[in-house]
């Protein structure tokens, strides 16, 4: 059985915190537009911001000429990089985690409680 993966939001959206973002197999677009395969609504984040493509067990993004950039741990984006289970993504403003959808649920409970401690 093919590894799925999933996104979890870990910054930036306090409505979203927690979040977990099935991926899906092919090319999925991320970005603020109703048009993008993954809708991060932030005015930080580029109508097409990023493609995250998952095929053969194997997860990569890159930067689809955004204003502010793609980055992969601290890292910009400058071509299709592949991805490993716990890489961060900063979007615009908002960070993302990479999962094994089977530890999603998992780091969705852990990010929203860490959002949740002030409270």
């Amino acid at each position: 059985m093919a590894t799925s993966f999933a996104l979890v939001v870990l910054e930036e959206l306090p409505r979203d915190l927690g979040r977990v973002l099935p991926l899906r197999e092919g090319a999925q677009v991320l970005g603020r537009t109703e048009g993008a395969d993954i809708r991060l609504v932030s005015d930080t984040v580029s109508r097409r911001h990023a493609r995250i493509t998952v095929a053969e067990g194997r997860v990569t993004i890159e930067d689809v000429a955004s204003t502010s950039g793609t980055f992969v741990n601290d890292e910009l984006v400058r071509a299709s990089q592949e991805l490993s289970p716990g890489a961060r993504l900063r979007i615009g403003r908002i960070v993302l985690e990479l999962v094994r959808a089977e530890e999603a649920d998992a780091r969705s409970l852990a990010a929203f409680g860490r959002g949740h401690e002030d409270g």
